[in-house]
């Protein structure tokens, strides 16, 4: 009997929480504790996770300290730290590393309005590939004070078919034509040739494409050391018959010690990946 009343609740609650959407109510009354419950619509409004676990959370709940894989995965995408511009927006796929950051340098650095876009597993919150956890994209967007969306990849899904629609998300709330997608690729063509088949639709911008590497590091060290960011390995590295850590600071002498061991210094194989973020983090 109890079950069954809990489940009750539970059902009642949630019919509460849709209703009030559908009437465009900030919220509704927990019929148990009599308390004011926000909608999952209001806390889209704030534009982020405010890390306390509210009840009908759109973000996932990924800022909820000690919460790494939510119970109750973010549904559909989220635009957070938005705020009204003017003209056109360039959509910039980012992973959080170091070529999505000088991308984004490269971006800002002509005047253009960027939103971050980062497509992750539902189910852990984390970039696949990657393996950089959400928590660190939102802390990304914050430093580096630009919009971020986020694109939740359920299991069997397609991936196109997500990005379109966070893609329409982004014009639906922002009001702003979408002008270019940005990547941080940097030599190889047939990731390129890729993005441009898939995504005819748009103009594709790769604004590091073939730049030599050591232009590439020099920028990435002054931004370093202006912007007091630490860049370090993301994931492990395979070195021989050992492995780099993640965590280990990604600098020139491990360039040049990748480069020595015949390995890319730029990892643009695949071979590694980073993270960048402010060396307070």
């Amino acid at each position: 009997m109890a079950f069954y009343l809990l489940k009750m609740t539970i059902l009642n609650l949630d019919e509460l929480h849709r209703i009030a959407c559908v009437e465009g109510r900030d919220t509704y009354i927990d019929l148990t504790s009599g308390y004011h419950v926000l909608t999952s619509q209001a806390l889209l409004k704030q534009r982020r996770c405010c890390g306390n676990s509210c009840r009908h959370c759109p973000y996932g709940r990924f800022n909820v300290r000690g919460v790494d894989s939510p119970e109750v995965p973010m549904a559909k995408p989220v635009l957070i730290n938005w705020t009204q511009k003017q003209g056109g927006v360039d959509v910039l796929f980012w992973s959080g590393g170091k070529d999505s950051f000088l991308t984004l340098m490269h971006l800002l650095g002509e005047g253009k309005n960027v939103i971050l876009l980062t497509s992750f597993g539902a189910h852990t919150n984390r970039v696949s590939i990657q393996d950089v956890h959400i928590k660190d994209i939102a802390k990304q967007a914050e430093l580096f004070k630009v919009p971020l969306c986020l694109v939740p990849l359920f299991p069997n899904t397609d991936y196109k078919e997500s990005i379109e629609a966070a893609l329409s998300m982004i014009c639906l709330q922002t009001e702003l034509p979408i002008l270019r997608l940005v990547f941080g690729d940097l030599h190889l063509k047939d990731i390129r040739q890729w993005r441009e088949k898939t995504w005819g639709n748009y103009e594709i911008d790769t604004p590091l494409f073939n730049v030599p590497y050591a232009e590439l590091l020099q920028r990435l060290w002054a931004f370093q050391a202006r912007m007091g960011l630490s860049i370090t390995l993301a994931t492990e590295v395979k070195l021989g018959n050992s492995n780099l850590p993640v965590g280990t600071p990604y600098n020139q002498e491990l360039v040049d010690h990748l480069e020595a061991s015949g390995i890319d210094g730029m990892l643009e194989n695949g071979e590694g990946h980073t993270l960048v973020l402010s060396g307070s983090s």
